[in-house]
């Protein structure tokens, strides 16, 4: 059977919106492919990085009708777009969506590559088997790429790490295979933490990260902020704590997350937009945060310290 796959080049803000217009025309599945700015390393070659996403749909209607449809229902809700069609059978329907995603590189070691990849990694590659859409992260985020980068410079051989708000697991598996010892990776989500130990099952690291669910918005209340979501204060336990999460649970965890830390250790936070770098800074200065600095990727901000 054949259908027709039909394509929205809308800017990138406008994504979201303009996949829930496509998905109200058709009962089938809607995809978004982000602006990128990455190299393919596969193709030697940069990806689309002109800031526009691709919303795509599959329909067995007329393509000249539906694609009419899509411009009016988008032009309605004031989203100016591109659109085009093409057929697609439907093996290309299943898998066509594969098509956009490459192994990509963060820092100098780590490599993320899909699990229908093939990737010949060099000699001290890094590399993490993660498909798209599992949780939250394989690497396109700002907030991701940078924690990745900072990871690859303070995991050491034997370490211990917290990865906080762990989403697919991205940053404790990287951990893992930087030479961490002892991952722990937590999140708010069990199906984070569900999909977490799956995929560090994949990658084969299942013997080192240890992923639970736990509830951060319960982690530091009122008078309590040294709370955490699982048994024990892990008071100096951790040489590496990771934390990409949101500025406002950072700001609350500030005083846990450094008492976290082993003498020598290092704290890396994002998830922080910039209008609140400055609080955050403030606030991990105040539980005694120090030698604070800060990596800036568009609006997001990364952050390491050190405790005192």
């Amino acid at each position: 059977m054949r259908f027709r796959e039909v394509t929205a080049s809308v800017a990138a803000g406008d994504a979201a919106a303009a996949a829930d217009v496509l998905a109200a025309l058709s009962a089938s599945g809607v995809s978004i492919e982000h602006p990128f700015a990455q190299a393919d390393l596969e193709a030697d070659a940069t990806l689309r990085s002109d800031g526009t996403a691709l919303v795509r749909l599959y329909v067995a209607e007329d393509a000249s009708t539906v694609c009419e449809a899509v411009r009016d229902a988008l032009s309605r809700c004031g989203i100016a777009a591109t659109v085009s069609a093409r057929l697609a059978d439907e093996h290309d329907w299943a898998e066509a969506w594969k098509e956009h995603w490459h192994a990509e590189r963060f820092g100098e070691r780590i490599v993320v590559v899909p699990s229908w990849r093939a990737f010949d990694a060099a000699p001290g590659d890094v590399v993490l088997r993660l498909d798209p859409g599992m949780a939250f992260g394989t690497g396109q985020h700002e907030t991701t790429r940078m924690c990745l980068e900072a990871l690859e410079r303070a995991v050491r051989p034997g370490a211990r790490v917290l990865d906080l708000g762990c989403g697919s697991g991205i940053l404790a598996i990287a951990a893992a295979k930087l030479g961490a010892r002892e991952v722990l990776a937590v999140d708010i989500n069990p199906d984070c933490a569900r999909i977490a130990a799956e995929n560090a099952r994949v990658n084969d690291v299942e013997h080192i990260v240890s992923a639970e669910a736990g509830g951060l918005h319960d982690a530091a209340p009122a008078g309590d902020a040294q709370r955490w979501p699982f048994a024990d204060p892990p008071d100096g336990r951790f040489d590496v704590v990771v934390a990409n999460i949101v500025a406002g649970v950072i700001v609350d965890l500030a005083p846990g997350l450094v008492a976290a830390l082993a003498p020598g250790g290092r704290l890396i936070v994002s998830g922080v937009i910039a209008a609140r770098e400055r609080e955050v800074l403030a606030a991990l200065a105040a539980a005694g945060a120090r030698d604070a600095s800060v990596r800036a990727m568009g609006e997001w901000r990364c952050i390491e310290a050190r405790p005192a």
